[in-house]
Formats: structure tokens, sequence, C-alpha cells
């Protein structure tokens, strides 16, 4: 075992072992429960007193996907502080700025300037902001540490990731990862990567546009769903995560420039350029769109990509039956589009979540396209509080027409428990080709808020 893999299970293992474990530290509240609250609000009122506000209060909409992607945790020491929503942990460029629909996440105080973590000023009522200079947020930094067991195949990861407003509706968002293993889709590569690093703006008098430009990690911007998404959370297996053809088309960190757009309530639009071969070969030659709808209790999202190929030889497996002058497979510069449907569905009276993606992805110069899809559920608080359990069936990208082995597919079931106010673990099975292979895999991680450490 290397180096980096025993000091990738040290970080683990410390901060777990100092937690406490008693269950009043921290107050656990339903998922579900929150969920259907959520629905029931009005936000109309909220958005419309947003985008007459001050630059002050601009700032408080650019943060409002932190207070829909994190819960409150009332009775947590702040420096064990639990975020609730552990997508948003594993995803650094989800909580900041970007509204973003989820049927799962509270919505609570939208207008509220302050960061979950603190109280409102005396005399100052739910949903107004205090009049101060400045920036009214403070900057975040925050350590995950991470590591997963599948079979014979162990992955780590460090991730320390954070933000600061230089003014207030201006931001820098970061995020450098320190890995080992191919568990981690959002990382690209082993050992140290910067994942994230870019700039986030919203104009004071467009609060419900936000732009952002620099190196950003796209998926987790596009495809989002809240039963489905991160391997830290969810499924273990690549196929659950972001849609697998979608990911072949370059849908990852890369150098990009994007526009989020919430015209009403119910819809969100995002497009995005970015460079295919990364900062290697600086060319905005790529673009994504996608437009997300709000139906209550039911969201879907359709995504569009358009790239070149990056030389990663990532594209459908049985394009690597085709022979180009002594090369087999894509190659460097190929055309590549992908489309992906992607639906989550609440069901509240059953602490449980659907959810369900089709993806398709073409190679124009081989003129070969492959199709994937995936669909489960998950259900909240099914034995103890807090706790998630998860069964998905899902097939890889693959051309059923050329496909001459058995076929990609995977059947995976996941119980995640919390085992302290910043610790969680996990135990998954997965069902492999046909069923003909079997895997075991565990999980752990624990999160920590650096500043509130220190401080």
């Amino acid at each position: 075992m290397s180096w980096m893999v025993w000091i990738a299970m040290a970080a683990i293992a410390a901060p777990v072992m100092a937690l406490p474990t008693a269950a009043e530290d921290v107050t656990l509240a339903s998922e579900a429960s929150e969920a259907s609250e959520v629905l029931d609000s009005d936000l109309d009122a909220e958005e419309s007193e947003v985008a007459e506000d001050t630059a002050n209060e601009a700032e408080a909409d650019i943060l409002a996907i932190a207070a829909e992607l994190e819960r409150d945790v009332s009775a947590a020491d702040p420096i064990l502080l639990a975020q609730e929503n552990s997508g948003e942990l594993a995803d650094p460029s989800d909580p900041f700025f970007f509204d973003e629909n989820s049927v799962e996440m509270s919505e609570d105080g939208v207008l509220a300037p302050l960061s979950e973590t603190e109280a409102l000023p005396d005399n100052t009522a739910d949903g107004e902001t205090e009049s101060v200079e400045g920036p009214l947020t403070p900057p975040s930094l925050k350590l995950q540490t991470a590591a997963i067991q599948e079979g014979d195949e162990f992955s780590a990861r460090a991730r320390v990731y954070g933000h600061y407003f230089l003014e207030s509706n201006v931001a820098v968002v970061g995020a450098v990862d320190l890995s080992t293993g191919d568990a981690f889709s959002d990382t690209s590569s082993t050992g140290f990567n910067v994942s994230e690093l870019f700039v986030v703006a919203s104009p004071p008098n467009a609060p419900n546009l936000r732009g952002a430009v620099g190196l950003i990690e796209l998926s987790s911007f596009f495809d989002r769903n809240s039963f489905a998404k991160d391997s830290l959370t969810h499924f273990i297996n690549p196929v659950f995560q972001t849609n697998p053809a979608l990911a072949a088309t370059q849908l990852e960190s890369k150098p990009a420039a994007l526009l989020h757009w919430r015209p009403i309530d119910e819809v969100i639009l995002k497009a995005a350029t970015f460079s295919s071969g990364g900062f290697d070969d600086l060319t905005l030659d790529a673009v994504a769109g996608e437009i997300g709808v709000n139906l209550g209790n039911l969201i879907v999202r359709g995504t569009y990509v358009s790239s070149t190929d990056d030389g990663d030889r990532d594209g459908i497996p049985e394009s690597f039956q085709f022979n180009r002058n002594g090369v087999f497979g894509p190659r460097e510069g190929d055309r590549e589009v992908a489309y992906g449907i992607n639906a989550e569905w609440f069901i509240p009276e059953l602490n449980a979540g659907l959810f369900g993606r089709y993806g398709h992805h073409r190679n124009a110069d081989l003129d070969i396209s492959g199709n994937t899809y995936s669909f489960g559920v998950n259900f909240l608080d099914l034995f103890i509080d807090d706790d998630r359990f998860g069964i998905g069936y899902g097939r890889g990208l693959s051309d059923n027409d050329r496909r001459q082995g058995d076929r990609p597919d995977v059947l995976e079931t996941f119980y995640d428990i919390r085992l302290a106010p910043n610790a969680r673990a996990a135990v998954s099975w997965q069902l492999r080709d046909e069923f003909s292979e079997s895997v075991l895999g565990f999980r752990i991680r624990a999160d920590w808020d650096l500043l509130e450490l220190f401080d």
C-alpha cells in the first residue's frame, strides 16, 4: 500500500476517532419532513423581494443555494459542524452561489444574509437583512476526508474547499484534492489536483442571474440529482453518478464560462462554454446547456453537451472495434455529442425518492452511438434517524448492436448512517455484468469546518 494511502487513512481515522457519539449532540431533522415543508412554501414573494433589494441583499440571493443545500444543525458544536446535505461536501461548487431546485433540500432562510451557523441579530425578523458595511458572509474553508473500499480496490481523498467574498455579490471559489484510487468521479486524476478555481458574480439588478468564469467542475452544475449523484452520499458505482453519456463528453473539471438563470421559480436555465482539452489546449470548443423544471415533488432536467474528445479514450466501449490508420477507438479531436434526461420524484408519505436517467452519446467522426440508463429509489430515515437506504439498477454506456460481451449493467444497494455529527459510513453491494460479478464495498467520510476548528 502506497504512502498516499496510509496518509489518507490516517487523515480519515483521526477525526472520526475523536468525534462525540452521543445522539443529543446534534439535532437530526428528518430530510423528508423538511422536503415536504419546503414544497409547501411560497417562494414567489421571496424572489420578488430579493430582486428589489440592495447590493448586500444580492449577496443573500447569491447564497440561496447554501440555504437550500445545508440544513440547520442547531445543537451541534460549531467545530463539529454537520452538513446535512453530504452531496454539498463532495461537490464543492454546489453549495455556494447557484440557486438549485431539489425535492429533498431545505429552502429555509432564502433571504437571510447570514450563514446557517449564525443566528439573526436581535430585533431582526426572519427574512430581513441587517444593514452593515461590507460583505455579510464570512469566508468559508472546509475539509473533507473520505475512503472507499470497493472489492479489492481502495480509494481515498482529502479535499479542501472554500469561498471568499470580494464584494457583496462577487466571490472566489476554490477546491484542491489529494487522492488515490479511481472511485471519485469528480476528481480527474490521482495525486494533487486543483479541482476548481473560479470567480462567481450576480448583478445587483438581476439577482436571478449568476455567472462564473474559471476552472469549474461542470458535473457539479449539470445533471444534478438528489438521490443518485455523489459516491459519498448515494451509490458508489459511477453509473449512478453523472450520466455516463454526458461524462464521456468531457463534462468534468474544465476551464469554462457558465451562466445560470432562474426566470421563474419553477425553471432553471444553464449554459456553459468550455475547453475540451483543458489548459493544455485552451480553446472554447465545447458547449453545454440544461433546462430544469420543478413540478412540485417532481423535478425533470434535460442536458445537452457537444465537445471534442480530449484523448482520454473514455468513449463508447464498442468504438474500439474501429481501426483508423492503426488507431483503435476514439481519437483526440473527434466531435462528440450527448444528451441526457434526468428526473427525481419525492414521495413524502413514504419518505422515499425515486430517480431515473437516460443518456445518448454519439461520436460523429466514427459514426457510432451508445445509450445508458439507470433508475432506483432512496428511503430516508428508514430504520433510524438520518439513515439512507438505496437500491438501483443501471446500464453503462454501450452500443447494443455492436456489443460482443456481457451487458455493462449493475444492480447496487447501499445503506448509509451517521456515526457522529460530522462523520458518516456506508456499506454497498453490487452485482455487475449480467450479475456475473459480486462486489462488496464500504465507505467512510468525515467533514470539518476549518475556520471554526482553528478559531
